[in-house]
């Protein structure tokens, strides 16, 4: 009990150390807009997984000084589009209703043989890579988000979805190209942050 007791007691000093270090800086959980030279402390996963204080200060990259993100064309299609992507479509579908419902690794499973059912379908690379977004797994998730958007240039939403992984990623300057390319293409529509601070367009939902 005595043992229980001094552990509880270091956890707290700890604690209160924790919160005496970061009280003067403003730390958020996942990304957060940030004012233009704002510095702000974002609490993200790194490679591992594992969460870390990452400090960003939002800086305006001149349009001609952002690095042209080069996409390669996708291969030739290797078999007819309709009977593959609908079957793409059928099980992308079914990946949807899954992870709406919780269900993550029926949702998981479902998005691996829709891809493998059509990879040349942007639409399933699209879904599966913001749920691998959302889940962290960064290094999974971008050949997805970057097929789709190879597979979909003229589609805004393929860019915003590039602009929250990058973010994530702290690839600012690739996040700030996406977000550009996604306003160009969005024909006045309004991007907006869900709730987990993906970008979408206003008035729609995902998933």
């Amino acid at each position: 009990m005595q043992r229980q007791g001094l552990w509880l007691i270091l956890l707290c000093v700890a604690g209160v150390a924790l919160f005496l270090a970061l009280r003067r800086r403003e730390v958020s959980v996942g990304p957060k807009p940030v004012a233009m030279g704002e510095t702000m402390t974002q609490l993200l996963p790194d490679e591992n997984g594992t969460p870390q204080a990452w400090t960003i200060t939002k800086r305006e990259v001149p349009r001609d000084q952002l690095p042209d993100l080069v996409l390669p064309k996708p291969a030739p299609r290797t078999a007819p589009e309709n009977t593959r992507t609908d079957a793409a479509r059928a099980l992308d579908a079914q990946a949807l209703e899954k992870w709406k419902h919780g269900d993550i690794m029926g949702a998981l499973d479902k998005f691996d043989a829709a891809v493998e059912a059509d990879p040349d379908d942007a639409q399933p690379h699209s879904d599966y890579g913001r749920l691998l977004t959302l889940m962290t797994d960064y290094q999974r998730a971008m050949p997805h988000l970057e097929k789709a958007a190879q597979l979909k240039p003229e589609d805004p939403q393929v860019w915003l979805d590039l602009a929250t992984f990058y973010e994530r990623s702290e690839l600012l300057e690739r996040a700030a190209y996406a977000k550009q390319k996604a306003d160009q293409l969005a024909g006045g529509r309004n991007a907006i942050r869900d709730a987990n601070g993906f970008w979408i367009f206003e008035g729609t939902t995902f998933p």
